[in-house]
């Protein structure tokens, strides 16, 4: 590529960096700001925008292989084929936290807050091919991999309310555990970056990150085996707590209860989505709701609270909640979670907290 169309390209680059940094600083914003996101299943949230000198690299090697009928890549359509100008990294402590990140993500498609502009891609991963508990046979072959993660390729939907310049940018999500996380970036720094300057390493070093490799995918493994040990010894004591404390019920209904969407709707005037629903659910078990859910929802949600939410919401946000569709979602999240604070922690601790939320939700609107 001649100096002058490099200069042009990164020219218009540095024009539209800002937008990508905007962008970057939205995404991780709101996952942390939505209260139904799994944040205990995330670990870290990175972001990187493409540097100078990588940018021009890959430009050259994706011209280089430029057929016919195909142009080359230039400062008028850099954007639109290189789709990782933006990255930005998920990392979790364990295998089974993908699983939800991943279903998370899914959820934010189905209400077009992001949409999947291509499929997830599943890198050559370096988990090993046996469920956490199984024994590890003998001979099983830890395959050297080079690189793992999930790699997403994604754009802001139409339900997010981010500013429109924004919903034109492309961003690449990657979605990995800690460990692989540590593989990659030792990977990256020194076989990686070393084997891209044209000089081949021995065979011994390749052997040494071949052992690393499979070091981290056994030590994945236990992590998650350990885990799950620890979550189930976990629920076996809050069982035989609950047993003590929950009492039998007097008489079998002889009709089938409302489902929780339908008492929601019923509370709140309308149903919330599915992320919503995992979310509060989640939170309702933590006061019994999933073995005795008629007696705790009316327990918790009783007139006076839902009254005293609306009138301090009102008071704080100078409207009325579940009236605006694109909110009413998060809406019935700071209900319950008010709800439920004034259950366990008493009426004052549940306003004040209220209050505070609104106020920095308030704040971030202005």
């Amino acid at each position: 590529m001649r100096k002058r169309q490099k200069e042009a390209i990164l020219v218009a680059f540095l024009r539209e960096k800002e937008k990508y940094e905007k962008l970057a600083e939205y995404i991780v914003q709101f996952i942390r700001d939505d209260p139904s996101s799994p944040k205990e299943n995330l670990h870290t949230i990175l972001y990187r925008i493409k540097e100078k000198k990588r940018l021009i690299e890959k430009i050259d090697e994706e011209n280089k292989r430029v057929g016919d009928g195909v142009s080359p890549i230039s400062q008028k359509n850099f954007q639109a084929k290189i789709d990782d100008l933006l990255g930005i990294r998920l990392i979790c402590l364990r295998l089974s936290d993908i699983d939800r990140v991943k279903a998370y993500l899914g959820l934010l498609a189905d209400e077009k807050i992001i949409r999947f502009i291509r499929n997830p891609d599943h890198k050559r991963s370096f988990v090993l091919p046996v469920d956490p508990g199984e024994t590890i046979p003998e001979g099983l072959h830890l395959r050297y991999s080079g690189y793992s993660s999930i790699h997403y390729q994604i754009a802001l939907g139409e339900n997010s309310d981010a500013p429109d310049e924004l919903k034109k940018l492309q961003v690449e999500f990657q979605l990995r555990t800690i460990l692989e996380e540590a593989w990659g970036e030792i990977d990256h720094k020194y076989r990686y970056a070393f084997s891209r300057s044209g000089v081949a390493l021995p065979e011994h070093i390749h052997t040494g990150f071949y052992n690393l490799s499979a070091y981290l995918q056994a030590a994945a493994l236990q992590a998650e085996h350990l885990c799950r040990q620890t979550e189930a010894f976990q629920l076996l004591v809050a069982r035989k707590t609950k047993a003590k404390h929950i009492p039998k019920e007097k008489s079998i209904p002889t009709t089938l209860p409302p489902t929780f969407p339908d008492l929601m709707e019923l509370t709140f005037g309308f149903k919330p989505t599915v992320r919503t629903i995992i979310y509060l659910l989640k939170r309702l078990d933590e006061v019994g709701y999933a073995e005795q859910p008629q007696t705790v929802f009316k327990k918790v949600f009783t007139q006076e609270r839902l009254q005293e939410f609306r009138t301090i919401f009102k008071e704080v946000l100078n409207r009325e909640p579940f009236k605006d569709k694109n909110k009413r979602n998060v809406d019935a999240i700071n209900a319950v979670n008010f709800a439920l604070s004034y259950e366990i922690q008493g009426n004052r601790v549940a306003m004040e907290g209220l209050r505070s939320i609104l106020g920095r939700k308030k704040k971030r609107s202005r």
